[in-house]
């Protein structure tokens, strides 16, 4: 008989673990490209390279980036920092702006030649932030959806690097820092007209039919709030635990 695998602790898909220096240092994806956390030197790049995928890019997160605070403190936490505590304080010195982009992700597809062929950024979501946080008494329950929503607002790889499997491999990757993370939701959106529905099902995710919703409130404040996607828009997401 085959002895059986255990797995490791937060390790339910299988994947190897993430520590903060393999996020730094990159692990390895398709054709010797290796996804990594981006550096504030790469910035520009990084924002040309998402600004091909979404029109409407905020650009906070990537000034957050050039300034060497995008995604510090999830970085923190791969090492086991407990998250809750600085984002408390961001509360209660009325810093959120600067404590959304220490929670978002930055990462980067970099090929053997050390050139940047992909991006993606993930970003608490507004949204869901002000729609809780408008809920009277449910204001904790907004800093919560920070640390258990996150938006993947953009994927995007260059286009001399398409069919690589690189954008796979980087929603890959995002997946498993979240998820290790204890996050319990990720979702994004795009123009109904890139028709990428087949796309991101092939990788995990449920993409909602037109006017479907679904519900983010009442898992963390008790109160169902639904979320869906805008004019034009088709919405993607996955729950933990949850393939399609």
């Amino acid at each position: 008989m085959a002895k059986k695998t255990k797995k490791r602790p937060g390790s339910s898909t299988g994947l190897v673990r993430v520590t903060k220096q393999k996020a730094i240092d990159g692990l390895p994806g398709p054709d010797g490209v290796r996804i990594r956390y981006a550096l504030p030197e790469e910035a520009d790049k990084v924002t040309s390279l998402l600004k091909t995928a979404v029109g409407d890019l905020e650009t906070g997160h990537l000034e957050a980036l050039a300034e060497g605070q995008c995604g510090m403190w999830l970085l923190e936490g791969l090492s086991g920092a407990r998250l809750v505590e600085p984002l408390v304080r961001a509360a209660a010195a009325d810093d959120m702006k600067s404590a959304a982009a220490a929670m978002s992700l930055p990462l980067v597809a970099q090929d053997r030649d050390g050139h940047l062929v992909g991006a993606l950024l993930a970003v608490p979501s507004g949204a869901v932030i002000s729609t809780i946080t408008q809920l009277p008494g449910h204001e904790q329950h907004a800093l919560l959806s920070i640390l258990k929503y996150a938006k993947i607002k953009a994927v995007a790889v260059s286009e001399d690097a398409h069919g690589r499997g690189i954008g796979a491999a980087l929603l890959k990757r995002c997946v498993q820092v979240y998820w290790q993370l204890d996050y319990m939701l990720l979702f994004g959106g795009f123009e109904a007209a890139r028709d990428l529905g087949p796309y991101y099902t092939r990788q995990g995710f449920t993409v909602l039919r037109p006017g479907q919703t679904i519900d983010v409130g009442t898992l963390l404040a008790g109160v169902p709030i639904q979320l869906g996607a805008g004019p034009g828009e088709t919405l993607f997401h996955r729950w933990r635990g949850r393939v399609r």
